[in-house]
């Protein structure tokens, strides 16, 4: 976008303001509109000059005179929008247009500066500013439905100048983060830019694919009127900033002005938000940009306010009111934007007795679902709803998700949910009928894979995916020993449950037909960082492992590993494990199946898998979990001769493996992770987050290792650096403050001392640091 400076709003900022006398407002609104005028009064305006008019027959009108500089075309477009508003909604409160003698909306008119000027007289509007009751006074629900109804008043009104430039239309707020320069205090600086940044980064990008309309663009307190008794909103005046935008800027222009000076910034959002949504109910894709709106709301007022002090500091007093009330509410954003954030994102605190209690849905649960059902943390979390990286509770709080891998591309994104119920609308069957969706995925998903890995097969799980995949190595190689490391996990089906070693009651040894390799763990294991030929040590294992099963008859079918060896404590393998231990399981005549569940789809930030950081090529490929974005749905893929040795037996399906609905969010997947650049996001993300996570090991002697790849990483705590003894109970400790302070991450490896984190992939700036930030709490209160 160009700078400012080409801006016609920004000439009128800068032009000088009319100087018109009373005796001239009198004179204008006698010889003009022919109204005889009893008293008039000033009316305090920047860029303008206005006029209170009491005339002789008892009415009260505004008259506004325009900057020399202001576009007669804006001018216009401010009195047709209050004509069609009036035509539209009769009972609707704003100014009505008083027309000149000769029939016009307005005219132009010498100025004492000798310059011409536009006019137009208003209705002058009864009531007080709202910002004048006291917060807890205010009509709230009253302004959020006034404001709701003004927009759908407006809406199918269009004018030529509807699109100018506007100082004010956060559409152009990234354009300003130039005057962000201008704000004294480092501090404050810094908070204004980040907030700048994240609305550049995650809500300017989705913008334009919002309802947008003309809107009002500033139902401020000061710009919407009450009743004496401050019941009822009696009026909206200044349609100065009315622009072509998407509606949800109104919603955050007015709710981030209207929390202001609130006592309770939380629980006055869901009061406003609560009369608009009754008028007009704010679309989920709006509501998940609100937050970051009008944090950029408030870091456009603080930056064009230092910025027009330093142009004009005569005009000091009228530029900064209010200013201290912004700064300090853009301070207090961090602390308040779990409970705001789960307010705007349309979930609320339950009001009713009758609401059952969690402790109660606990009950339930054990009783209907078994008590084998884990659950996460001690006090379990009763998420009700979801968006991009933030789960929201039953008491409307926003809690960051810095543990789920399932919505890979952020909880219900608006492209997946459209694809999803688009599909499902149109047909859904088994995939034993034709269907070209499933072709087009499979063409599109093995395209990303190397060497011949180029056969699909589909099904709703990675476990089912991984159990198939262990029914083809036996298959294929005859062979039906196995191989995985130390502490790993596959899924739950009964074939893989035997892989899953990490799921072994302490002290009970593998099925007969597992072997276990030591997992490659560099930091605490028999072989450590800086020892020459890592990877290959580590890889020599297999030797005793393929021995092992050779002395009990048998060999290996397959080797199963995830990249990331999750389970095992979050060991990115060091160069040359992979290909190493590759070379010596096939050699023994098995085959290698990668399982790509967490560490696929672009995770790990360097490669879309995994796997390939090792310049390997598997056998099979496993995915499960992220592949539809939480939907049921996971997929194999393989080479030709290996998918042959399953037909030799017979038929194979799943009736619902790769069922249009599922295919068509697989597919909305790559989409997003294309379109957004999901993978560079998670490889910039990782590298901050690994960052920010090693500079609080310099003050927390907890934090003995930080390890991982992308946004896939893991924090070992430790109770002596020297030693290394795992700090399980101080691990469980630190991710249960986190939980409670609004953060989400758990804990893994074979000690339960390695705190898990791996966030949905649309993590971005402001979420790694607020993660940073609660665990640097949690150590500090734990220590």
């Amino acid at each position: 976008m160009p700078p400012f400076p080409t801006s016609v709003s920004l000439d009128v900022l800068e032009a000088e303001a009319p100087r018109f006398t009373i005796s001239d407002a009198e004179r204008v609104a006698s010889e003009e509109f022919r109204v005889e005028v009893a008293d008039a009064s000033p009316l305090d305006s920047e860029r303008d000059q206005n006029f209170r008019l009491r005339t002789a027959d008892d009415r009260e009108l505004v008259l506004k005179i325009a900057n020399q500089a202001e576009d007669p075309a804006i001018v216009d477009f401010q009195n047709r929008a209050l004509e069609h508003v009036a035509e539209r909604d009769p009972e609707l409160p704003i100014p009505r247009v008083i027309p000149t003698h000769s029939g016009e909306s307005g005219c132009k008119v010498d100025g004492p500066d000798g310059q011409k000027h536009l006019v137009r007289l208003l209705t002058f509007l009864p009531g007080k500013p709202l910002g004048d009751l006291a917060p807890e006074n205010r009509p709230l629900r009253s302004l959020g439905a006034t404001v709701a109804r003004l927009g759908l008043a407006l809406r199918g009104f269009f004018h030529p100048a509807a699109g100018h430039r506007l100082l004010w239309d956060l559409k152009h707020a990234a354009s300003l983060r130039e005057h962000v320069v201008h704000i004294e205090r480092a501090g404050q600086r810094e908070l204004a830019d980040h907030y700048l940044r994240n609305f550049e980064k995650r809500a300017l990008p989705l913008l334009p694919g919002l309802r947008a309309q003309v809107i009002h663009n500033d139902v401020s307190p000061n710009n919407a009127l009450v009743d004496p008794s401050g019941g009822s909103i009696t009026g909206v005046v200044d349609f100065g900033d009315l622009v072509h935008a998407p509606l949800v800027n109104d919603v955050a222009v007015s709710l981030f002005e209207v929390i202001l000076d609130a006592p309770d910034p939380v629980a006055t959002a869901a009061e406003f938000l609560d009369g608009y949504c009754a008028v007009e109910p704010l679309r989920r894709e709006e509501r998940d940009l609100l937050f970051d709106l009008g944090a950029a709301r408030l870091a456009v007022m603080v930056a064009i306010s230092a910025w027009r002090v330093k142009s004009h500091p005569e005009n000091r007093s009228y530029i900064e009111g209010g200013k201290d009330e912004v700064l300090a509410l853009l301070e207090r954003l961090d602390e308040l934007e779990p409970e705001l954030r789960g307010v705007l994102l349309g979930a609320r605190a339950p009001r009713s007795a009758s609401v059952e209690s969690d402790t109660s849905l606990l009950e339930r649960r054990t009783r209907l679902l078994g008590p084998a059902l884990s659950h996460f943390y001690d006090r379990p979390l009763h998420a009700v709803r979801g968006s991009g990286a933030w789960l929201i509770d039953s008491e409307g709080r926003a809690h960051l998700d810095a543990y789920n891998n399932v919505p890979q591309v952020g909880h219900c994104h608006p492209t997946v949910v459209e694809a999803i119920a688009r599909q499902a609308a149109t047909l859904n069957t088994n995939t034993r009928y034709l269907s070209r969706l499933i072709l087009d995925y499979a063409e599109r998903l093995t395209a990303t894979l190397p060497g011949d890995l180029s056969v699909c097969m589909f099904v709703c799980s990675g476990s089912e995916a991984n159990d198939l995949a262990w029914r083809l190595a036996k298959l294929h190689t005859g062979n039906e020993g196995a191989l995985v490391v130390a502490h790993s996990y596959f899924g739950t089906t009964d074939a893989v449950n035997d892989l899953s070693v990490s799921e072994l009651p302490a002290g009970q040894e593998p099925a007969p037909h597992v072997r276990t390799v030591p997992a490659p763990d560099d930091y605490r294991g028999p072989h450590r960082r800086g020892e020459p030929n890592l990877g290959e040590r580590y890889a020599a294992y297999a030797d005793d492992a393929i021995a092992s099963l050779a002395a009990d008859g048998l060999a290996p079918a397959a080797f199963f590993a995830d990249y990331s060896l999750s389970s095992s404590g979050i060991l990115i393998p060091p160069p040359g494990y992979l290909p190493g231990i590759y070379a010596r399981v096939r050699a023994a005549g098995g085959l290698c199946v990668a399982d790509e569940v967490q560490s696929g789809f672009g995770r790990t930030g360097e490669h879309l898998w995994g796997f390939e950081a090792q310049d390997v090529v598997p056998d099979i490929v496993t995915f499960g979990k992220p592949i539809g974005n939480g939907h049921p749905m996971a997929a194999l893929v393989t080479t030709p001769a290996i998918a042959n040795s399953l037909a030799a037996r017979g038929s194979w399906f799943s009736t619902l493996g790769g069922n249009p609905v599922s295919c068509a969010a697989g597919m909305a997947v790559l989409d997003v992770i294309e379109r957004e650049r999901l993978q560079e996001n998670a490889q910039r993300m990782g590298t901050r987050l690994r960052s920010g996570l090693e500079s609080l090991a310099e003050r927390h002697a907890l934090i003995g290792d930080v390890r991982g790849a992308g946004l896939f990483v893991g924090v070992d705590l430790v109770r002596d650096r020297e030693t290394r003894e795992p700090a399980t109970r101080e691990t469980h400790a630190a991710v249960e403050h986190m939980r409670e302070g609004g953060v989400l991450v758990a804990t893994d490896g074979p000690h339960g001392n390695v705190i898990k984190i791996r966030p949905p992939l649309v993590f971005g700036e402001a979420e790694v640091d607020r993660l940073v930030d609660a665990l640097d709490r949690a150590l500090a209160e734990i220590a």
